[in-house]
């Protein structure tokens, strides 16, 4: 009965955080128990969660996931910790969602977590790819710090109707990485329709320094223009670096992405490495496709960064106080 009485009360605070009105299953990841965090027995004993409900170790947010179904609205529950992880996690199932309970604050990193879940494996390139539509993701980080060419980012959102609030997505972590000028922290597939970002945030300004010309913090991997209508509201968009030439947003080639990815209420934050103040970026988007509309700036603002684009074709528009080559961008105050 303690339980039960328990669950529909976890029940009915999930409905209103996932704005969902029927859930699924609910699953529960802990890390393994310790001397200052025994979350283990506290779930065992105290919370009464039933073992075919409870998985712990470095591996429990995976196994918890691969005991999910799809469609169900089947929810993920991460109690507070590092979670290393040696494989991609492969989130393929339909409606199903991850929340991490150790709040909204997700600026740490594995070393200091609220809830983080990260690889170091040389062998792992995107820590989570997700490709289960209308999935979502709530108050947890995601690091990829595998010193390899082939760790290319930390989540890879690649099918349509995601969601990800609360969420730090942490790539570019060390000076291998560093080099790839396709690595990133946020991958948007070919296939990514509708996403909807809010409040996260994306990259890092503490760990690898960024070097290679190019390289973005989110990349857009499309090819054929079929990725639309992305939401980036109130996020934080981080870099650290000492090239000019990386950008904050890469859609490298001419069909990378899609119609109307707005960015809305969100800050573009570069730090130069060198210390001097002379590196900011040369631009905030680099952009090869010739038709308009592919990027809505609305209330947005950039710093440590000279233009939000420096290329000759108009898909980039945005509502921010003129001169139109200076709106949104920060200056020193007088």
């Amino acid at each position: 009965m303690r339980w039960q009485t328990q669950e529909q009360y976890l029940r009915m605070l999930l409905a209103r955080q996932l704005d969902i009105p029927m859930l699924g299953k609910i699953f529960y990841a802990v890390p393994n128990g310790s001397s200052t965090s025994r979350y283990e027995e506290w779930a065992r004993r105290e919370l009464d969660i039933p073992a075919e409900l409870l998985f712990v170790g470095a591996l429990a947010p995976a196994q918890a996931f691969a005991a999910c179904e799809a469609y169900r609205n089947d929810v993920v529950c991460v109690f507070p910790g590092a979670y290393d992880i040696d494989t991609e996690l492969a989130w393929n199932k339909a409606n199903t969602h991850m929340v991490g309970m150790s709040g909204p604050n997700v600026g740490g990193d594995y070393s200091e977590p609220g809830v983080v879940i990260y690889s170091d494996n040389v062998a792992c390139g995107s820590v989570l790819t997700v490709t289960g539509p209308n999935s979502q993701f709530h108050n947890l980080a995601v690091s990829n710090v595998g010193a390899n060419t082939a760790c290319l980012t930390a989540v890879t959102a690649n099918i349509y109707g995601l969601r990800f609030k609360n969420v730090g997505m942490q790539g570019n972590m060390n000076s291998t990485i560093n080099a790839v000028a396709a690595s990133a922290s946020l991958y948007i597939g070919a296939v990514c329709c509708n996403p909807i970002f809010e409040r996260c945030e994306i990259g890092q300004d503490v760990w690898g320094v960024r070097t290679t010309g190019s390289q973005g913090v989110i990349r857009f991997l499309g090819t054929a223009s079929a990725n639309n209508g992305g939401w980036f509201k109130d996020c934080r968009i981080k870099s650290v670096g000492d090239d000019a030439t990386c950008v904050m947003v890469a859609m490298p080639t001419a069909q990378s992405a899609g119609r109307s990815w707005v960015f809305d209420n969100t800050l573009f934050t570069h730090f130069d490495s060198t210390g001097g103040g002379a590196k900011n970026l040369n631009q905030a988007f680099l952009t090869l496709n010739s038709q308009k509309d592919i990027v809505l700036l609305h209330h947005c603002a950039a710093y440590g960064i000279d233009a939000w684009s420096s290329g000759a074709y108009e898909t980039i528009l945005s509502d921010m106080a003129v001169p139109a080559i200076t709106g949104g961008l920060g200056i020193e105050p007088t």
